[in-house]
């Protein structure tokens, strides 16, 4: 009797412990169970969160090259814009790398994504006062334009009126003739003014009167005859005192020359021209030259 007592209790001892024992068990497998279940549950909103962040810091870096470029384009400046990028860059790629849990990481981008939102914002006004700022400067360069070119206008013709009264001093400067008679002079020496006879016609001679100038200054001048026979040729002798001299690149010949000096006196000029032969019948024409330009003309007939 003694001896069953003793086993008895050590029986319901050790059905005491396998029941602690199992109770143990079962908690700790439950422990593990929900543990991972927790860390389950976890990494899905890390991972969702994950996505949403690497999601929303594309896009950020996405507005933000569009605000370069038209900050570039207003003439702003963009370098630590630039700078940025390149660190969101950075830190979307360092996002995509980590595929554990990281509870900081999450919270320090999230933070920094409301910050880079603000940014946007920011830049918009920024930008905005670009484009007023370069509007208002495009609107003063056109004015700029408009006076620059009407200044331009008043220069031109102000530079024109100065040629043209130069060109007008230049044409009242121009000597002029005036009184201008052609005689013939027969063997005896005796001068017939006006038209003659071919076998009167030994030598011509031209005088003419210098006409008054206020506006001329008294200076030298060539002055030149040209008798122009009827076919349009220029009575032309070397031997006798011709030659020839070029008007814009053309040379023409005179019959007689002489050298003055202009003193606004009226003084008279006189050419003697005798040609060595008798002149053909017809009309000819007598030029006067100064210094190349036509200063007056006369005809005369031979018949």
């Amino acid at each position: 009797m003694s001896e069953t007592t003793p086993n008895k209790k050590r029986d319901q001892i050790r059905i005491i412990l396998i029941v602690v024992l199992a109770i143990v068990i079962i908690a700790a497998a439950f422990k593990i169970y929900t543990d991972f279940e927790a860390n389950k549950a976890l990494q899905a909103e890390y991972d969702a969160t994950r996505v949403s962040l690497t999601t929303k810091l594309d896009s950020i870096s996405g507005e933000l090259n569009e605000r370069i470029l038209e900050i570039a384009d207003l003439g702003g400046d963009i370098d630590s814009l630039v700078s940025l990028k390149d660190s969101i860059t950075a830190q979307r790629d360092q996002l995509q790398r980590t595929r554990r849990a990281n509870k900081a990481l999450i919270q320090r981008l999230d933070r920094k994504v409301t910050g880079y939102e603000e940014l946007l914002v920011a830049k918009d006004e920024e930008i905005s006062q670009l484009r007023e700022l370069n509007e208002q400067l495009l609107e003063e360069n056109n004015e700029l334009k408009v006076e620059k070119n009407e200044l331009n206008k008043d220069l031109n013709e102000a530079a024109q009126r100065e040629r043209d009264l130069q060109q007008q001093v230049s044409l009242a400067a121009k000597l002029r003739a005036e009184n201008i008679k052609v005689f013939n002079i027969n063997s005896r020496g005796r001068e017939r003014e006006g038209d003659f006879r071919q076998r009167q016609a030994e030598k011509v001679k031209i005088t003419f009167n210098l006409a008054d100038n206020d506006v001329a200054p008294v200076a030298g001048h060539q002055i030149m005859i040209q008798i122009v026979d009827p076919v349009g040729n220029v009575v032309f002798d070397i031997a006798k005192g011709s030659g020839s001299f070029k008007v814009n690149g053309k040379e023409q010949f005179y019959t007689a020359r002489q050298e003055i000096l202009f003193d606004n006196s009226k003084q008279e000029l006189s050419f003697v021209y005798d040609k060595g032969s008798q002149y053909d019948k017809g009309d000819y024409k007598i030029v006067i030259l100064a210094d190349t330009y036509e200063i007056g003309q006369t005809t005369f007939n031979v018949r």
